[in-house]
């Protein structure tokens, strides 16, 4: 193992532990303190493994593939999902983001490094956990009420509004989360980024030549859904490096 990679193992060692803690400590503030900590080295760690790909190929070493994988998204908010979700994966500076739309389900591309492309999905899993279920306690508690008054489709646009702010709230704290690291780490760490999104979109214009932007747009809803899901995306769980336990099928996403 060379020295980079011992580095990235012992960077991987210490994220496990934050993250142990956080889930272990009963003082709220410990464990957003712990949170934050571990998602700042799992973007760090993100670059690294991104830095010993650039270097040069030596003897047995291999360069990272780079694939193409979908998440599909499915059921009555799937436009918001496919919006904010969106917007997440784009927040990652090295993955290029594609959709296709169906009459019933909307499929987003991610397209990147192996290793990359498995961070993104992995974090996409367990996003449409919690803002499902971020979106359920805020209805329950307040977004019903402030709704009396709305029809049935109007409360369903909230309710989609709510989730995307949630994912547009997260794709902002990643894109913070980079900028932090890349002016921590200097000019070099930028150039490896720009390099490696620069050998993505070479192999997306390569496999897809006549690419055209989608028009497809969902109505939104009212500033009181949008901060709400701003503020319950403020709180989400970025551990990106985390698998994710559901009953459904990971990339298969419901109402």
């Amino acid at each position: 193992m060379s020295t980079s990679e011992q580095k990235l193992q012992r960077l991987k060692e210490r994220i496990a532990l934050l993250l142990t803690k956080a889930e272990n400590t009963n003082f709220p503030a410990e464990a957003q303190t712990f949170q934050e900590h571990a998602e700042r080295l799992m973007v760090r760690y993100g670059i690294g493994r991104a830095e010993l790909d650039a270097q040069p190929i030596g003897p047995g070493k291999k360069k990272e593939p780079i694939i193409e994988v979908h998440f599909d998204m499915r059921g009555t908010y799937r436009l918001g999902q496919r919006d904010g979700l969106s917007s997440v994966g784009h927040a990652f500076r090295t993955v290029t983001m594609l959709q296709t739309n169906y009459s019933n389900f909307c499929r987003l591309y991610i397209i990147g490094h192996e290793s990359d492309v498995s961070t993104v999905k992995n974090l996409f899993s367990s996003l449409v956990i919690q803002a499902s279920l971020a979106m359920s306690h805020w209805w329950g508690e307040e977004g019903k009420y402030l709704a009396w008054d709305r029809t049935d489709s109007e409360k369903v646009i909230e309710r989609r509004e709510f989730q995307r702010s949630f994912y547009l709230q997260v794709a902002e704290r990643i894109r913070g989360l980079y900028q932090e690291e890349s002016q921590h780490s200097g000019s070099g760490t930028e150039l490896v980024l720009v390099s490696r999104k620069e050998q993505v979109d070479d192999f997306v214009s390569e496999k897809y030549p006549s690419l055209r932007r989608s028009r497809n747009r969902a109505a939104t809803g009212s500033l009181n859904a949008a901060l709400a899901g701003r503020v319950a995306g403020s709180r989400a769980d970025l551990g990106f490096g985390k698998d994710v336990e559901s009953n459904g099928t990971a990339g298969e996403v419901a109402s």
